[in-house]
């Protein structure tokens, strides 16, 4: 997992961090970039919480399973891809000009992870 994650970074510019957790907000795996100061895991946890609420919203307005949540804010953009009922994956940008390419690469790289997690 830790090499998978780790690919998602380097091959998304921009990507500071990511990080494999679950919806209940315990950490599975992380990676950040080398030289950062960056407490991803305290970052995805909070959201984690969000994640549930927006997944039961879409529930309730019969919308279907969420598979993709992207929040762009003043300073990083938070790409998430959700693998199962239990689980995400996401990936901090420092700016969202590769939000495209990063989707892509969080894409690509989700069966892989998803498999892992069964192992």
């Amino acid at each position: 997992m830790d090499e998978i994650l780790r690919n998602i970074v380097d091959k998304t510019p921009s990507a500071q961090g990511a990080i494999l957790m679950g919806f209940d907000g315990i950490a599975v795996e992380q990676w950040v970039r080398e030289g950062l100061d960056l407490d991803i895991e305290s970052m995805a946890m909070e959201f984690s919480f969000r994640f549930l609420e927006l997944r039961d919203a879409a529930a309730s307005l019969e919308m279907g399973q969420i598979s993709d949540i992207t929040l762009k804010a003043e300073f990083g953009t938070i790409l998430v891809r959700v693998l199962s009922s239990e689980f995400f994956v996401a990936v901090l940008l420092e700016s969202a000009g590769h939000m495209g390419k990063g989707r892509w690469v969080l894409r690509s790289q989700s069966k892989a992870l998803a498999a892992d997690l069964v192992n």
